[in-house]
């Protein structure tokens, strides 16, 4: 039942850090975006996984944060409060799947999956109208949210039958320093302010994007300050958010719900394939060389060639973001949990985002680039995941050999 717990836990807070509402500029106080942004809500789940451990006090914790989620879905609409809930709920998981391999894998899988079909789970609730004319609608135009509430009542029940039948009064502790405080800090400031700079230049220059490429050493940093092995959670986080940013998004027509729920379907069985396989064969190395080929097949954008492109984006991604992941455990819930959440932190978008509209997929315009600007960024993600590979192996090496 803890299993089960870990998986609806899991998809929840993926579903709910994923959040494109929040206006980084809606608060001039640092303090206020931080709280507002990913980053915040980042902080929260990796400081919870470092600090709590009595089973009660994480059950609790828990079902609080469903019910904030459910409550948001179904009566106020606040993307800060879902990020803030599903930050508890990831720090609250990784504690409870504290190194047993299969739950961390359960974790990983399920966020991973929350987090790829925030965007289809969203369309539900429009089933009639275009989602195009969203932020157009009436209260009454809209549909009534019904995934999330019903996955937030399943965690309740879950949690708490979880917390009833578990034994143990406390997860194992883990390591408590300086350094990975330090390590939180980095990835959940530096992110925000790498994503202040970011949207400024995009806005004030057709070259803004580039700015991107900052997370890496912001990223690498953080890795190398987290003790032992930890940092190569951190390294398999890097190395799937710039994956992320080369794959290609999907445009859907706003009735065809069968087919939405049809491609979240596929992309679950990519997930759990790839967590099965990182449990089976613990090949970090393999998972970066996967990425790595996903990222160079952003070059394809003409047709039919780009066909291979939305294949790798839509089935090869998640089951090599997932055996990555999984292939790097066992870890302690502090480095599990920054490692998941770097895509979060640092807000660049994940993959899958699906447009509906009735002429062409949303993305066509960011895809839209010259072949210069498209070898600079495609080659710029492609080294960073080789270099978080090597950084993979170095900590596999000299870190485990002390």
């Amino acid at each position: 039942m803890v299993a089960l717990g870990v998986l609806l836990t899991g998809l929840l807070a993926g579903l709910s850090m994923q959040s494109d509402g929040i206006d980084i500029f809606g608060d001039a106080r640092f303090g206020g975006l931080l709280f507002s942004s990913g980053g915040g809500g980042v902080a929260i789940a990796v400081i919870l996984a470092m600090v709590v451990r009595r089973r009660s006090i994480l059950a609790a914790l828990s079902i609080a944060a469903a019910v904030v989620i459910g409550g948001s879905a179904l009566l106020f609409s606040s993307d800060s409060a879902e990020v803030v809930a599903g930050g508890v709920l990831l720090g609250c998981s990784a504690v409870q799947a504290n190194r047993d391999r299969v739950r961390q894998a359960l974790l990983m899988g399920s966020f991973l999956l929350g987090l790829l079909s925030a965007g289809a789970v969203e369309a539900l609730h429009y089933p009639d109208v275009p989602r195009r004319y969203a932020d157009y609608l009436t209260e009454s135009d809209m549909g009534t949210p019904v995934v999330v509430p019903v996955l937030c009542v399943l965690v309740v029940l879950a949690v708490a039958w979880a917390a009833r039948v578990e034994h143990q009064a406390e997860s194992p502790a883990t390591d408590r320093s300086v350094r990975p405080v330090a390590a939180i800090l980095l990835v959940a400031i530096g992110g925000l302010l790498l994503n202040i700079l970011f949207v400024y230049n995009v806005f004030q220059t057709s070259g803004g994007w580039y700015f991107g490429l900052l997370v890496f050493p912001v990223l690498f940093a953080a890795a190398a300050l987290l003790p032992g092995r930890g940092g190569i959670m951190v390294l398999a986080g890097t190395a799937v958010l710039l994956t992320s940013t080369t794959t290609s998004g999907v445009g859907i027509s706003v009735s065809a719900w069968v087919w939405t729920l049809g491609l979240v379907a596929v992309i679950a069985v990519s997930v759990a394939a790839g967590a099965a396989l990182g449990l089976r064969w613990e090949r970090p190395m393999v998972g970066v060389a996967v990425l790595a080929v996903v990222c160079s097949t952003a070059l394809f954008e003409q047709p039919p060639l780009d066909n291979i492109h939305y294949v790798a984006s839509l089935i090869v991604f998640p089951a090599a973001a997932a055996y990555l992941y999984v292939a790097c455990t066992p870890a302690d819930p502090t480095p599990a949990t920054l490692g998941l959440a770097v895509p979060v932190a640092i807000t660049v978008p994940m993959v899958v985002t699906y447009g509906w509209t009735a002429y062409t997929p949303l993305t066509s315009a960011i895809r839209s680039t010259s072949w210069p600007e498209m070898w600079l960024s495609t080659g710029g993600a492609f080294a960073t995941v080789v270099l978080a590979g090597v950084g993979i192996g170095a900590l596999n090496r000299y870190r485990t050999a002390r």
